[in-house]
């Protein structure tokens, strides 16, 4: 992903709809706002640019972790002040076995970085402690790619069946599959269709769809 797409992540990570969304779906199906998980370790595995780290932190939680590969997603996590992100890789995640109460994984299974998804996905299970969990969000439906996934570097969309089917041959037990967001899935649908990329448009740059509407229309 380029410099640009990390500093526009950055910028509207804390306060666009989505990411807050995804953070309430995250909360919500982890337990989270439970008093006890308040002592849980969580890892962010692909943490981006620190947003989903510092609304734990924000809410209480103290014991975190987080990496990312690509170094510019590593600073800027470091200007937020998580100074503890380190940079690493999915597929050799750089922590000891049966270290984690919960891995966190937004967008990066995914990702043209993700050389091997079965590797990735047994990497988080071994850091994981017996009985931890495992939060993972990403992408839906081949049919849906577009500009954004080329400029966000999404190598690839999934299915409920076949990211379940992964995730058990890593060796989890799958407690939900969801697909989340549907409410907005027929606007999606047609604004793909009406942005789809001719031949000549997949020549030029990619720019994702990451833009800050309006506050009342973000609220």
């Amino acid at each position: 992903m380029e410099l640009e797409e990390f500093k526009i992540m950055y910028e509207a990570e804390d306060t666009h709809w989505w990411y807050r969304g995804l953070r309430g779906v995250m909360f919500s199906l982890l337990g989270l706002n439970r008093p006890g998980t308040r002592k849980w370790k969580i890892l962010d595995a692909g943490c981006g640019t620190g947003g989903t780290l510092q609304a734990l932190s924000n809410a209480g939680f103290a014991n975190l972790e987080g990496f990312d590969l690509n170094p510019p997603a590593v600073e800027f996590c470091h200007e937020r002040g998580l100074l503890f992100v380190r940079q690493g890789s999915i597929t050799g995640i750089p922590f000891a076995d049966n270290s984690f109460d919960a891995v966190v994984s937004n967008d990066v299974l995914n990702d043209a970085g993700t050389s091997n998804e079965i590797t990735a996905l047994s990497e988080m299970y071994r850091v994981l402690k017996p009985g931890g969990r495992v939060f993972l969000n990403l992408p839906a439906f081949n049919f849906l790619r577009s500009e954004h996934d080329r400029a966000t570097d999404v190598t690839r969309r999934y299915t409920k069946g076949e990211i379940s089917l992964k995730l058990r041959e890593a060796g989890f037990r799958v407690k939900r599959v969801t697909y989340w967001n549907m409410f907005l899935f027929p606007v999606v649908v047609l604004v793909r269709i009406v942005r789809r990329e001719s031949e000549e448009d997949l020549k030029k740059p990619a720019r994702s769809d990451i833009v800050l509407p309006p506050p009342p229309l973000d609220k």
